[in-house]
């Protein structure tokens, strides 16, 4: 990595209610409404034309066509189609796709007002359905590259002696984010996520108990 070249990370987690809950109007009591399974929160991940569109800053975004596999020609197995995926992309080791194609490629327009870019801002987004969540790449202007692995998983501090009351079997959402760019945009585009990670988190999760409450039993 080149002196002039900064990186960063950064660990963000809001937890999922396990039980959704709805108060009748015609008694004080709270009536089971749902619950929020990993399965269905990792699936929410998977639907890209959501996910895209919780970043505040999106305006628009379009399907680019895949990579072309390198080496031998495409297998049809979704095994060989994930090894050529990780070649052709240069995926990290422990990014495992699990659907088809393995990589999904997005142009994507963002309306970010600030000093150093112009108030639209295209970038190129690779999304990897994983077996617990998402992992995305964003490539952006001035050689900004940006790698998250958003997770669904149970959370670690549950009744942990720090006022966390949590439920055993709670579940969390993680974003797990790193940050490669200049030494000189490190700051500016670490203060876009600090100031946004919050809000796509929560419109994240109130999808995920808005899916909960429909799908929930009477």
């Amino acid at each position: 990595m080149s002196f002039f070249t900064g990186k960063t990370k950064l660990v963000n987690t809001t937890p999922i209610p396990l039980s959704i809950s709805s108060s009748s109007s015609s008694s004080a009591a709270a009536v089971a409404a749902g619950k929020i399974t990993k399965e269905a929160a990792v699936a929410l991940l998977h639907d890209h034309e959501f996910f895209l569109k919780t970043d505040p800053h999106h305006v628009s975004h379009r399907t680019l066509e895949p990579a072309a596999p390198t080496g031998e020609e495409e297998k049809e197995s979704s095994g060989m189609d994930a090894a050529a995926a990780r070649q052709s992309y240069q995926l990290p080791r422990d990014v495992e796709p699990v659907s088809r194609p393995a990589v999904k490629v997005y142009e994507v327009v963002d309306h970010v007002p600030n000093p150093v870019w112009s108030s639209s801002v295209v970038s190129r987004e690779e999304l990897v359905d994983v077996r617990d969540g998402l992992f995305v790449r964003i490539r952006s202007p001035l050689a900004v590259v940006m790698e998250t692995r958003w997770l669904v998983r149970e959370r670690k501090e549950v009744g942990g002696g720090s006022g966390d009351d949590g439920e055993e079997g709670e579940l969390e959402l993680v974003e797990d984010c790193e940050i490669t760019c200049s030494r000189l945009l490190v700051g500016i585009v670490k203060g876009q996520v600090d100031n946004n990670w919050e809000g796509i988190h929560a419109r994240i999760v109130a999808r995920m108990v808005e899916d909960a409450k429909k799908n929930g039993g009477a």
